[in-house]
């Protein structure tokens, strides 16, 4: 009662109503969190309304940090499944025979929990198992209502122990401490003070513990979940409290007296019951109930990303709005945040810049990584340089993937990766959903229409999309000495090249919006373009036109993906690949590129494999198909920053122009 009245003191929810809320449970019912103290009032006096039990589900999170919101919460309508006095629902469910599609479902999950190495908590690195034979204990947090509610106490830990010494005089002992413990939030079970330490090892690292679980002689717990998932190794594990898969059959219990031991239990019927029965699965990607395959399946991916990136990553120059959006994606899978505004030291290892400049690129051989940053392909419902939160971030070890002039992480996965079967078949859901709703980088909304005059009949109509000149994709995405690197000459050029062509002209939309400078001589690209198209989208100017040109503009890419024919005078990420027609063909830069690629390739290696998708709905790492939503569901308002940093982009312009043209003088 006093907690409730705190919480609505302070306008705060519990945690417990909190994860009622997201995992969106009926809300008419009562709800006990386990046999915590906190719900004793509710247990004893329900009176004629229905309660259900919820805890902390079997795969519970992902990171260095314990999440509020769990992947998966047990729900049980007459207990909870520690408590082996009570009559649950698990105690039911495990006993139900599992039909051969359910058989196969369970082995499918075994197959794929060690695969992925999961566990209840999952970090992004291993805690790696030592040479040489060992048991492996796990102890408890102090007070664990599992111990209690197990049939267990300290002395359970102790018997452990003993057991565990003198029954495997030859190995050494791992003593595994909880997490909670290694954080300092709680205190352990194990007191070995009284013991001789000569064959001890206490582990308090915090890491993944399937690998020490593998390679173990034999693992030893009290009511601890790390024994449900030995048996998912085939591991003998002995149980010394009544832990909710003991008494099956499958551990050898030292608290259990052979009558109460159910020997028909198989390891397929305790894996189905619990992980997919017992429990509920929200996937924090889009606040849905999912299937445990799929949470499985998402922590795979969280640790292969977090994989990518160094320890002891630092940022070099950037500004606070640059640095949080980076933490969006970088902080879930490493625990770490980076921070702005730092200068580079000669002691840094590992570095990571936003784009490319001269003077960073010096810092490259100084380091052991050097990581590039830049914004998606498909960013946002508005403009960059309008600041809103980009959807997609590109983190690039080799290069980025408008530098032509060196192989990028994107170039060398189109030049040596393989896409599957599957994966083709993704990419063409992917292309279908793109075509079929609009999507772009930007996605703006634009309701003004390309109207031609009389004389387009019988003619070629080519778009010309216009960039940034100040931009990075053109300074290195265009050789020098090739062709002017403005949007007048690109225009120029084309008109040359298809001089009976009917040619439309599209600025770029930063340009349009005042939030970059304007070409050089803008002004008369009119002399050699029948029609500029002010404020009109991509979508309108696709189905317009028969042929796209581009020096390196994304919009080429875009219209690949729709089947358009695209010309480029640059030496974008997607030419040299026998999908464009290159004018630049014959450069020292395309003879890296031997590889003939599918749209299909092309599209699943640049969007799904290359950038990292981050949802602002929901704050989490995601999918590229959860971002089509997402940007559906946006409305694209500019908040107070975005108003107050409008002018940042034509002001950056304006100086790069200055100091550009006072080294040329």
């Amino acid at each position: 009662m006093f907690k409730d009245f705190f919480y609505k003191f302070f306008l705060m929810k519990s945690r417990t109503k909190t994860i009622i809320k997201e995992f969106q449970l009926d809300n008419k019912l009562l709800y006990s969190w386990g046999m915590k103290r906190s719900g004793e009032f509710l247990r004893n006096n329900r009176k004629n309304k229905k309660l259900v039990f919820i805890e902390d589900g079997f795969v519970h999170s992902f990171g260095i940090k314990k999440k509020k919101i769990p992947f998966s919460i047990c729900y049980d309508n007459r207990g909870i499944y520690y408590d082996c006095d009570s009559d649950n629902d698990f105690k039911k469910y495990v006993i139900e025979k599992l039909s051969k599609k359910n058989i196969s479902r369970a082995k499918k999950i075994i197959e794929l929990w060690k695969k992925y190495s999961i566990s209840k908590y999952n970090f992004p690195s291993f805690l790696e198992p030592p040479s040489f034979p060992y048991i492996l204990l796990i102890d408890q947090t102090f007070g664990d209502l599992s111990i209690n509610y197990g049939d267990a106490d300290e002395n359970s830990f102790k018997q452990m122990f003993e057991f565990a010494v003198n029954n495997w005089p030859e190995h050494k002992i791992i003593i595994k401490s909880h997490p909670d413990v290694i954080n300092h939030k709680k205190k352990g079970c194990i007191d070995i003070s009284k013991y001789s330490k000569e064959k001890i090892i206490i582990l308090g690292d915090i890491g993944q513990i399937n690998r020490l679980i593998e390679f173990s002689s034999a693992v030893c717990v009290v009511t601890s979940q790390v024994g449900f998932e030995a048996l998912i190794y085939g591991k003998d594990v002995h149980v010394f409290g009544k832990p909710f898969y003991s008494g099956l059959g499958l551990t050898i219990d030292h608290n259990i007296n052979n009558k109460q031991v159910n020997n028909k239990i198989t390891l397929e019927q305790l894996v189905f019951s619990s992980l997919v029965k017992y429990q509920i699965c929200l996937d924090p990607r889009t606040k849905k109930e999912c299937e445990v395959e799929e949470i499985m399946q998402y922590i795979h991916y969280l640790r292969k990303t977090s994989k990518f990136f160094p320890k002891n990553l630092e940022a070099i120059n950037l500004t606070p709005w640059k640095a949080r959006q980076i933490n969006r994606f970088v902080y879930p899978v490493t625990g770490k945040k980076v921070k702005f505004l730092k200068r580079f030291k000669s002691k840094m290892k590992n570095i990571i810049v936003w784009g490319k400049n001269t003077r960073t690129e010096g810092y490259i051989k100084q380091v052991d990584d050097f990581i590039s940053v830049e914004d998606g392909f498909i960013r946002s419902v508005g403009l960059g340089g309008d600041l809103y939160p980009p959807l997609s971030l590109i983190f690039d070890k080799k290069g980025i993937h408008y530098d032509a002039s060196k192989v990028s992480d994107l170039e060398d996965l189109l030049q040596n990766s393989n896409v599957n079967h599957d994966e083709i078949i993704r990419a063409r859901r992917i292309i279908d959903l793109i075509i079929k709703l609009k999507i772009s980088k930007y996605n703006l909304k634009f309701r003004k229409e390309i109207k031609f005059s009389e004389n387009v009949k019988n003619k070629e109509i080519i778009g010309i999309l216009g960039q940034v000149e100040s931009d990075n994709s053109i300074i290195y995405g265009v050789p020098d000495n090739t062709i002017a690197k403005t949007n007048f000459a690109l225009v120029e050029q084309v008109r040359k090249d298809y001089p009976d062509s009917y040619i439309i002209y599209k600025p770029h939309p930063d340009t349009e919006a005042g939030l970059r400078a304007k070409g050089t001589a803008d002004e008369f690209i009119n002399l050699n373009a029948d029609l500029i198209a002010y404020k009109t989208s991509l979508d309108d100017l696709f189905n317009k036109v028969d042929r796209i040109a581009v020096f390196t503009s994304l919009g080429g890419f875009e219209a690949l993906i729709r089947g358009i024919s695209v010309t480029t005078y640059g030496f974008p990420f997607y030419a040299g690949w026998g999908l464009t027609e290159d004018k630049l063909n014959n450069n020292i830069w395309t003879k890296r590129r031997t590889k003939k690629l599918t749209i299909e390739e092309l599209t699943f290696i640049t969007l799904v494999e290359y950038p990292l998708y981050s949802s602002v709905k929901f704050n989490c790492l995601t999918e590229i198909e959860n971002i089509f939503e997402e940007i559906l569901q946006s409305s694209g308002k500019r908040n107070l920053e975005q108003i107050v940093f409008k002018n940042w982009g034509i002001l950056k312009d304006r100086w790069l122009t200055k100091k550009i043209n006072d080294f040329q003088r």
